[in-house]
């Protein structure tokens, strides 16, 4: 994955879309740098897909893009996370005749590959994980997961769901993780 540092604000309509919380309002900026930059986020995902949106349309359309920075729930001083993102867009494996990768769209299963490789390099065991449905509505109901320790979630990872991807105007398939 390709480290980016990206804004901590954000659109409004992103922010509502990728809030897991119905207080989004409360992240509202009073006095943004840009009028499409009101907003803290909620996510890092929305920055990441639009990185990765902007390297599809210089034809880089298979991307794999990482981020670790904050992520905001509220304006409390315990509103804040620092959270380790990444998002692959387009396809994996390789083209050529000669490698033994097979040329496939990203999945969930990449995006459950690379949170359990950031739990592990964050010392966590790899043992006694238990994989439930309960994601964030931005990820595919079908195709998403988290990865929880008793009832800590560790991670969440999956596909971003169709209807954000089409209300984003992204026009590939992505598949994320959030540690």
């Amino acid at each position: 994955l390709y480290e980016c540092v990206t804004w901590s604000f954000m659109a409004d309509d992103m922010a509502g879309h990728f809030s897991q919380d119905a207080k989004v309002d409360a992240l509202k900026l009073k006095n943004p740098i840009s009028n499409d930059l009101n907003y803290m986020r909620p996510s890092i995902l929305p920055n990441l897909a639009q990185a990765a949106a902007r390297n599809a349309d210089k034809g880089l359309g298979d991307t794999a893009l990482c981020e670790v920075g904050p992520v905001f729930r509220s304006v409390k001083t315990d509103g804040q996370d620092m959270v380790a993102t990444g998002l692959r867009a387009g396809r994996v494996g390789s083209k050529s005749w000669v490698s033994e990768d097979a040329d496939r769209a990203v999945d969930a299963y990449d995006a459950k590959a690379d949170a359990m490789s950031v739990l592990a390099a964050c010392g966590v065991p790899d043992t006694g994980f238990q994989i439930t449905r309960e994601t964030p509505s931005y990820y595919h109901p079908g195709r998403s997961g988290a990865l929880k320790q008793g009832k800590k979630v560790l991670a969440y990872f999956g596909e971003l769901h169709p209807g954000v991807l089409q209300d984003m105007d992204l026009k590939k398939n992505m598949s994320g993780f959030e540690v």
